[in-house]
């Protein structure tokens, strides 16, 4: 994947989020920050220092997790980060500090000396984290954090990203789920194809899922069947706009301009068309939606 025009800042202490779908550019994109590879135009900056030109003092800087972290079995949570933190060069004393502190924050304290072989895919991803954090990076760059986690360990992995928010790290988050990273990052953008095509706050992205057009709404129909003639009978209406179907081949998204009247008689006509309709109704989109719909468009 080559990337094109993709420019933007990441202030200190800003979780920043990159979403996109596979193949958009992510991990080429995070590569390149934590400079394992090398852009053949353009310049990266991180702390001033460019990521060619520096990357010593950039890595330095930087703690980096890729999208499938590398962990070594038969060893222990506390030996891997001790290992870590004597290959950052950090002495005995601040080390053992550094470990310590860093299985209470990833809440693995209580697993330090249980084999890594043991360990769910929720403890690697935070063991991954910890060793990242060892030798208190300013930048922390997050390659899909929460990739196969659900459920309870999710939320865990989402609490401890959160942690270090409120403690002022700096992050890059990259993921496929808008949803996951809307629940960390200040700001957020979206790549599609190798270029950035969105970039916003979270009151941006909660603007995304609002109605386009003064006095529509936006409807969301489910049609089990015959889903081709109900897309046709909508896109001849005048009263509609902005339709659109799911990647799951049932749901239409559409505008209605339209009076009450209109609307009551939207559902009755599908109907008589020979759809099987199991949802009609108005609807917002959600704002992790709305980005998803960007991968896309």
């Amino acid at each position: 994947m080559v990337l094109q025009d993709v420019s933007f800042t990441v202030a200190p202490g800003v979780a920043f989020g990159v979403a996109g779908a596979n193949g958009s550019g992510k991990s080429v994109l995070l590569r390149l920050l934590a400079t394992l590879d090398r852009p053949t135009t353009g310049r990266i900056a991180i702390h001033s220092y460019d990521t060619v030109r520096r990357a010593r003092a950039v890595r330095d800087r930087i703690g980096y997790v890729p999208e499938e972290p590398m962990l070594y079995d038969g060893v222990t949570a506390e030996q891997y980060l001790q290992f870590v933190g004597r290959a950052r060069g950090l002495g005995k004393q601040v080390r053992q500090v550094a470990v310590d502190t860093l299985l209470q924050v990833v809440g693995l304290d209580d697993r330090a000396w249980r084999d890594i072989s043991a360990f769910s895919p929720g403890e690697r991803r935070r063991l991954a984290l910890a060793g990242a954090l060892v030798h208190e990076p300013d930048v922390l760059l997050l390659d899909d954090p929460l990739r196969g986690l659900d459920g309870f360990a999710r939320l865990e992995q989402i609490e401890v990203l959160r942690e270090l928010h409120r403690l002022g790290s700096t992050m890059v988050l990259a993921g496929t789920r808008p949803e996951d990273l809307l629940e960390v990052c200040d700001h957020m953008t979206v790549l599609r194809g190798g270029r950035l095509v969105w970039s916003g706050g979270q009151a941006d992205a909660l603007a995304l899922s609002a109605p386009t057009q003064a006095g529509a709404v936006r409807i969301r129909v489910e049609i089990l069947d015959a889903l081709d003639a109900g897309v046709t009978l909508l896109g001849q209406r005048r009263d509609l706009r902005e339709l659109e179907v799911d990647e799951d081949g049932r749901t239409v998204w559409f505008l209605f301009s339209g009076d009450q009247e209109a609307l009551a008689n939207l559902l009755p006509q599908l109907i008589r068309a020979g759809c099987t309709v199991a949802h009609f109704g108005i609807e917002k989109r959600s704002p992790a939606a709305a980005l998803a719909r960007l991968f896309h468009d």
